[in-house]
């Protein structure tokens, strides 16, 4: 009854989760088809409770009518595979020989049942009590030979039946640390995220762009139809290839081995959690009904590639191998273009050059065909269209230059984003001197990244073209 309570404080899904269980066996069964002479043939439903002795220890699966549900052992119900364990009942619950020694013939060896290599005891619900002895392997077909009380003979037992109770205990928990995804992509599931330590210089947050928070959806405006922003000194729109690869990895998280379960913090802590080497902050939803989900997972570097992970709260203290959101790169996480609203977002567009001003006024009434005027001239739509291109085709050149100090002097360029939802700020990237062919890219006053200085050839080309009715070259 301990091991309920602390269970129950340690997550509410316990309970749920071991009258799930129960539910799930007493519903319909595939035909029991013995093979020989058969101890019991009832249903998983039917057990009250299984004790296993084996090389491993002593462990009891049993029901508690308090909790209607099954308690196991002092497995946290929150690790158990349900199906896994659903199996180890009904395999229980449905036990025949595929044949039997004759007690004559049997008394002629011990069959290694002298000194068993495990002892079972399953009691039903109806107080029907079946006990017997596992001895040794049956070289020919791996099978194993048992003794049952009450049956007479030496009995062969099918080596998939036996291997559950020579089995640790441990054999009922999932392999899976995190569940695996349940929905269609990682980029819907996952909402924000922080990722701090590891290869990282600084954590590094992202944001899902689709929630309800006005400020995030605002900043998101930035990039036209980002899924979520990445947060540095500036802001970025997340590359969602890179991001889905990352955020992939993140469910169905597959353990080598459980170190240890039912830990007080104190004894996670022990493992080094206390001063974890990466640790990763995020709320997700997986799952159809909308249920949002907080996880923080804590890593620790064990040895030769392999780590130690923990779910905050769960006190169960995992191994795994290097998987790859332990390699992030800040770097790929972004996408290469700076600024990318939508068209129909935007109420003007301005250039500035170290010569001039060029203030171009978009009517978004018809957003299918707006009206672009510069010093109330109208201008072409579509060679504003190839211009607009153009400017949002600004991207870095791959090279992450850490955050730049303030610009000093004039700028080479700026393009202005103005917006219709007075809510908005105005985006501005800033060009200026950089290195050899290159121009610090700032926007709205932090630069991490350089470009081409090709690009501020072309715009200011571009826009002369625009002007003056002329095709615009949108290749750089």
């Amino acid at each position: 009854m301990k091991t309920l309570i602390r269970l129950s404080i340690i997550s509410t899904t316990s309970v749920i989760i071991l009258a799930i269980v129960f539910f799930m066996l007493s519903g319909d069964s595939p035909a029991f088809t013995p093979e020989g002479v058969v101890f019991a043939s009832g249903e998983a439903s039917d057990i009250l409770s299984v004790t296993v002795t084996n090389e491993s220890g002593t462990f009891n699966f049993h029901f508690d009518p308090d909790e209607g549900g099954y308690v196991t052992d002092d497995i946290p119900p929150f690790i158990v595979d349900v199906d896994v364990f659903t199996l180890f009942l009904t395999n229980s619950a449905r036990l025949s020989a595929i044949r039997t020694i004759p007690p004559r013939e049997a008394q002629e060896q011990d069959w290694g049942l002298d000194d068993p290599s495990a002892e079972v005891e399953i009691i039903f619900f109806d107080d029907t009590v079946l006990r017997f002895s596992i001895g040794d392997v049956e070289r020919i077909s791996g099978n194993y030979f048992a003794a049952v009380e009450g049956f007479e003979g030496v009995h062969i037992i099918s080596r998939a039946i036996a291997m559950q109770f020579l089995l640790p205990k441990i054999q009922i928990i999932s392999p899976f640390i995190t569940p695996p995804l349940a929905i269609s992509s990682s980029l819907s599931a996952i909402r924000d995220i922080t990722f701090s330590g590891g290869q990282l210089e600084h954590p590094v947050t992202i944001q899902a762009a689709f929630g309800t928070d006005d400020d995030i959806t605002l900043a998101a405006m930035s990039f036209g139809g980002a899924t979520h922003i990445v947060h540095s000194a500036g802001i970025y729109e997340l590359d969602q290839s890179y991001g889905s690869y990352i955020f992939g990895s993140l469910f169905g998280i597959v353990a080598l081995d459980v170190i240890g379960y039912g830990l007080t913090n104190e004894e996670v802590m022990a493992y080094g959690f206390d001063e974890p080497y990466m640790t990763i902050d995020y709320d997700m939803i997986n799952n159809s009904y909308g249920v949002l989900e907080w996880v923080s997972l804590q890593i620790v570097e064990a040895e030769d590639n392999l780590f130690y992970i923990t779910i905050e709260g769960s006190g169960v203290v995992y191994l795994i191998g290097r998987e790859p959101f332990l390699d992030i790169q800040f770097d790929r996480l972004l996408l290469r273009w700076f600024l990318t609203p939508f068209l129909m977002d935007l109420s003007s567009v301005t250039v500035t050059t170290q010569d001039d001003v060029f203030h171009l006024e978009i009517d978004n009434t018809d957003t299918r065909d707006p009206i672009i005027t510069y010093n109330d001239q109208k201008l072409s739509t579509d060679l504003f269209r190839a211009f607009y291109r153009l400017l949002t085709s600004a991207a870095h050149d791959g090279i992450f230059l850490g955050e730049l100090p303030a610009p000093v002097g004039t700028s080479i360029l700026e393009i202005t984003y103005e917006y219709l939802d007075d809510r908005k700020q105005p985006d501005t990237l800033s060009l200026y001197p950089g290195g050899v062919r290159r121009h610090n890219v700032y926007i709205n006053g932090t630069g991490e990244f350089a470009i081409r200085d090709l690009f501020a050839e072309r715009v200011l080309q571009g826009i002369a073209d625009l002007i003056a009715g002329r095709t615009v070259e949108e290749d750089w």
